[in-house]
């Protein structure tokens, strides 16, 4: 066996490598444009990861979530573990920072709703910016647990939106106004993830630790565990936009559910140490899961059975 093909086969058994990956996300005029967040810095592929991620600036920094503007690509916001929320106007060649009634807070979790930009930090609570990032209020009534982990918008409705905090799951209607939570649903549990379905918008699922993983059916008003649940610690979650399939990250590589979260089987990378980010490219077909964890950035087409390296990621 050549040295290339022992090095891969150590990467399908999760072997590390690269630069640790905690966020990704696309340039949708380009396939080919990738951005994501390395352990200390921001990287950017033109090249589907050929040529090598070159760092495009916050070094230093740990960017926990990207969101790029589908209406203005070039506008890319990047939300970091160490000093708030930055932005770059120019597709990731200058930064700077947007903190003006957010401070230095830990973001965890960033999203963009109706023009809203919506970040979730950590100790925080639930933060909106009207104009871009360059002002920010809180939107924490109603929401107890300030540690927040995930946003996810809903796609129906911008409106509508989940918080997986330290402590459940909380929902609103009115773009973050009012929060409220279920005692009867994802309650009293830390929620590392969440993800709607994209070919079933009322569908979405919430990565638990250490209850496994939860749906609902209804946009996120009522939610059932699923019957065999995984004790994996979960840190990242993503559905399949052409079949439904639901991958989750854990300490221990990737899993898969074909039955709507009921049940789970790996799905490859199993000593990856920690998948913290999955993320569904849906323009593919068959739509192309990447993976960002300790071994940088990996992709694959076929469900796990194979995953490819798109490149470590080293600012």
């Amino acid at each position: 066996m050549s040295a290339w093909w022992l090095w891969m086969a150590l990467f399908q058994m999760g072997s590390p490598g690269g630069g640790e990956t905690q966020a990704i996300a696309f340039d949708p005029r380009d396939p080919q444009t990738i951005y994501a967040g390395a352990a200390k810095g921001l990287c950017k592929t033109t090249k589907g990861g050929k040529d090598n991620w070159p760092a495009v600036g916050l070094e230093g920094l740990s960017p926990r979530a990207i969101v790029v503007d589908a209406d203005a690509p070039d506008m890319v916001y990047a939300a970091t573990y160490e000093m708030g929320v930055y932005k770059s106007a120019d597709g990731g060649a200058h930064w700077r920072a947007v903190n003006n009634g957010l401070g230095d807070l830990s973001v965890r979790a960033l999203a963009l709703a109706g023009g809203v930009l919506v970040a979730g930090c950590d100790g925080g609570g639930v933060f909106r910016s009207r104009d871009g990032g360059e002002t920010w209020s809180d939107a924490n009534r109603g929401l107890v647990d300030k540690v927040v982990r995930a946003i996810a918008v809903d796609p129906r409705e911008p409106r509508a939106m989940l918080a997986g905090t330290w402590h459940g799951v909380y929902r609103t209607s009115d773009g973050g106004e009012h929060w409220s939570a279920d005692p009867a649903g994802v309650y009293d549990v830390d929620v590392a993830a969440l993800g709607f379905d994209p070919s079933n918008p009322r569908r979405v699922y919430a990565a638990t630790n250490p209850r496994g993983v939860w749906r609902s059916d209804d946009g996120g008003a009522t939610w059932r565990a699923g019957s065999r649940p995984l004790t994996e610690a979960l840190r990242s979650l993503a559905v399949d936009p052409v079949n439904g399939d639901v991958f989750v990250g854990s300490g221990a590589g990737v899993w898969r559910s074909r039955d709507g979260g009921d049940s789970f089987a790996r799905a490859g990378l199993a000593w990856s140490n920690m998948a913290w980010t999955l993320v569904f490219d849906g323009r593919t077909r068959p739509a192309t899961l990447y993976y960002g964890g300790v071994g940088g950035v990996l992709k694959t087409v076929d469900g796990g059975a194979w995953w490819d390296v798109t490149g470590p990621v080293r600012p």
